[in-house]
């Protein structure tokens, strides 16, 4: 006989402080191709929260590089301090409300400008992201080339476009499950489920993040094509957190 799933919830951030709260998020940082530790932050970022949400605007981008994505995709980018750890027989959920506005943006072009709900793991690279530009929403199923942890032939992306209407500044509601058992994830945008996956390797652990990018590829556009003065407000909130055990 299989046990019922039990599950303990709770609200990782409401934001209903005036300031970000350095105990629960920092800027995302990670060493570049040059060896350099490198700060996921826009000299144009501008950040207000308070009233519920984190609300996050940079217009235009100018984080940009012509070689590493890591100091070129995203431009502001944050992290939670703490890793939810994945019980070992049960499931992670992470779910926010997102709303993403871009200026400029390239119209559906899933990469010039966009925000995100992020769920990744440095110990194994997999990463789950719920993205939105203007016109699209769309899930992105990835393992990172991280020294020490995957090899080059390890690396995949998967980007696939979501059954979702949306338009610029409109809110949906996020929710990313992992299940431990079967290394699945799950997407589910406004209460439905939208796209799921099967990942390589098992997680044990994530950070849950929120950012702004733009990624077209380095090695097929021009400085002139990726930085054209496109830029994004995204706002994020509550985060809530789900895990689920046997």
């Amino acid at each position: 006989m299989t046990s019922a799933l039990r599950t303990s919830a709770w609200t990782y951030d409401d934001f209903t402080s005036p300031e970000l709260d350095p105990a629960r998020w920092a800027i995302m940082s990670i060493a570049g191709a040059d060896g350099q530790t490198h700060r996921y932050q826009d000299r144009n970022a501008r950040v207000r929260t308070g009233d519920g949400r984190l609300e996050l605007t940079v217009d235009p981008f100018t984080r940009f590089h012509d070689t590493d994505p890591r100091q070129n995709n995203a431009k502001q980018m944050y992290r939670s301090v703490r890793r939810f750890a994945v019980p070992a027989e049960g499931s992670l959920t992470v779910e926010v409300e997102m709303g993403v506005r871009t200026y400029r943006q390239i119209p559906h072009d899933l990469l010039d400008a966009f925000g995100t709900v992020n769920l990744f793991d440095l110990e194994t690279g997999v990463v789950f992201n719920a993205a939105a530009t203007n016109d699209t929403v769309y899930a992105t199923v990835e393992r990172l080339v991280l020294p020490g942890v995957t090899q080059p032939h390890e690396h995949y992306i998967h980007r696939v476009v979501l059954d979702v209407p949306t338009e610029p500044g409109r809110a949906h509601g996020y929710a990313i499950t992992y299940r431990a058992p079967t290394s699945e994830v799950e997407f589910h945008v406004d209460g439905r489920l939208a796209y799921w996956a099967r990942v390589p390797v098992p997680v044990t652990g994530f950070h849950a993040g929120m950012a702004l990018f733009s990624a077209r590829d380095l090695a097929r556009y021009s400085r002139e094509q990726r930085e054209h003065g496109q830029g994004a407000t995204g706002w994020w909130g509550p985060w809530r957190i789900a895990a689920g055990v046997r």
